[in-house]
């Protein structure tokens, strides 16, 4: 008697061979979808990025005041950081998002080849529309790159670019301050005070301490005679100033000093009448700086080039504004220099 078992019959075997090929759920259409979905948000980031930035920032241009000088490289640096911000987090969306369309793509198509030989369940619209977004999505690669590309090496040249152009315009706006001190060229709208002042400290040197020693010399002395032809087109001396108090200013144009007292000689030259006050200012400057000098400021009285500027005790002059104070006699009575108050002015206008 033999121990073998017999084989089971073979349609006992056809159940289970039947189950085994069956096609069994399975979530890689569903995974494609959120997958093509999450990496069409996260390009959609990146590219709405590339939309914020079209281009290169315009070249700052350094006009006005230093106050707007400042205001307006302040705004630029803003915004250069913010394109920064934007590129270095666009490269990480572009890339993630980019990661997770390919996986996404890659479930979706191993779903459909499963689905066609029929290991899984078909859903194959699911998978689809899964592989359509995650295609889409892959594309963020590109948007990923332009960001990598502007943050680590676009942005930085466009940075280096910006700052030799504004290290041009200091350059020029410092040339043309000693210009204008050094009375070369007149002062031009576009430049502002401070800049102006900066030719006038740097350059010229005209704020060197003075005290006011030297003018002991010159007191209770009959001024030396000046003439010069101002702006208006009129004459003028001191020797045809007699028997009326006179102001002499002698000025520079390109002065933020000089600019800021008009204000008070003007104040000045409407509460006094012609027979009681003249205020002439003069300079050795060209005509033209004289005229942009009186357009700007609005000067009422006389300013003017003077033809010939005695040595003394107008050479011994180093800061505008300085004011030399006469008597109805054109006797020296006091020298002023530097910035002066109204108060102080009229106080000398009036004399003793």
């Amino acid at each position: 008697m033999s121990d073998t078992v017999p084989p089971a019959p073979a349609e006992a075997g056809l159940p289970a061979a039947d189950a085994m090929t069956q096609p069994k759920p399975c979530g890689k259409a569903f995974a494609s979808l959120l997958l093509g979905i999450f990496g069409c948000v996260l390009g959609g980031v990146a590219y709405a990025g590339l939309i914020w930035t079209p281009g290169d920032s315009s070249s700052v241009q350094l006009t006005g005041n230093l106050g707007q000088m400042q205001d307006v490289i302040t705004a630029d640096t803003k915004e250069r950081g913010l394109k920064m911000f934007f590129a270095n987090f666009g490269q990480w969306f572009g890339f993630i998002g980019a990661g997770l369309g390919l996986f996404g793509l890659i479930q979706g198509i191993t779903h459909l080849y499963q689905a066609g030989i029929r290991l899984v369940i078909p859903s194959r619209w699911l998978a689809s529309f899964g592989s359509f977004f995650s295609f889409i999505a892959c594309l963020s690669i590109v948007a990923g790159l332009k960001h990598g590309y502007a943050a680590n090496v676009g942005l930085h040249v466009e940075n280096a670019n910006e700052a030799f152009d504004r290290v041009g315009q200091v350059a020029n706006i410092m040339q043309q301050a000693q210009d204008i001190a050094e009375g070369k060229a007149p002062p031009k709208e576009g430049l502002g005070m401070e800049a102006l002042g900066i030719g006038e400290n740097v350059f010229s040197g005209l704020l060197n301490p003075v005290t006011q020693l030297w003018t002991e010399d010159y007191l209770n002395r009959h001024a030396p005679d000046v003439e010069f032809y101002a702006t208006d087109g009129r004459g003028y001396s001191l020797k045809n100033s007699k028997n009326t108090r006179v102001i002499l200013v002698l000025i520079k144009s390109a002065s933020p000093d000089c600019r800021n007292s008009v204000a008070a000689l003007n104040q000045l030259y409407n509460e006094f009448s012609l027979g009681d006050l003249r205020i002439l200012a003069v300079s050795q400057e060209p005509s033209a700086n004289l005229d942009a000098f009186v357009k700007q400021t609005g000067a009422k009285f006389p300013v003017g080039k003077a033809a010939i500027l005695p040595a003394e005790p107008y050479g011994d002059v180093q800061s505008f504004p300085t004011y030399f104070v006469l008597d109805r006699d054109g006797v020296i009575e006091k020298i002023l220099v530097g910035p002066q108050s109204v108060g102080v002015l009229r106080a000398a206008a009036k004399g003793p």
